[in-house]
């Protein structure tokens, strides 16, 4: 018998195969890694999509006629709050996905990253999103709208200033009995 001497001497193939497939998973998984860890300070959101959100509630919330505008109500805290009190993971991995869809989604049509726009281009984009013709894409705007409004109209002094009573006695909501 002849030998083969066009083999190459080295690692196998299938070794090699095998390592490939197992690093590009790990890669893939991120290794273990979460890399969807919590902004400081926060329960449920990381730091982009912590201004994600914020670059969402200074053009949903722009203050006038209002006392305060989406940053100055912390609306990214307080949807970060409302995730981890009220909301589940299903719904935590499904706002990641729409902010995720927001922030990428204007890199090819404006040249930036949602958060990087100006706010009066970040509403035209909104504007877009709104349009009905796009059911998904509407939907999922309109959830993040609410659960956005949601946050906002938590803060105690936009309360008082569209004059939000409970109750008999016309107490304030949220207001100490």
């Amino acid at each position: 018998m002849q030998r083969d001497t066009t083999r190459s001497v080295g690692l196998p193939r299938r070794l090699l195969l095998q390592g490939g497939i197992t690093l590009g998973a790990s890669i893939a998984c991120g290794a273990g890694l979460r890399l969807d860890v919590p902004a400081p300070g926060a329960f449920v959101l990381s730091v982009e999509e912590m201004d994600i959100v914020r670059a969402l509630a200074e053009v949903m919330f722009p203050g006038k006629p209002l006392p305060k505008d989406g940053l100055e109500a912390r609306v990214a805290e307080g949807v970060d709050r409302l995730l981890y009190e009220y909301l589940g993971e299903p719904h935590s991995s499904a706002l990641r996905y729409v902010l995720r869809a927001i922030e990428w989604g204007t890199l090819a049509s404006r040249g930036a990253r949602f958060s990087a726009l100006s706010a009066e281009v970040r509403a035209q984009v909104l504007d877009r999103w709104a349009d009905p013709t796009v059911l998904p894409r509407r939907v999922a705007l309109d959830g993040l709208k609410l659960l956005m409004g949601m946050a906002y109209f938590r803060d105690r002094d936009v309360l008082d200033a569209i004059g939000w009573r409970v109750g008999c006695a016309g107490r304030v909501s949220g207001g100490a009995p």
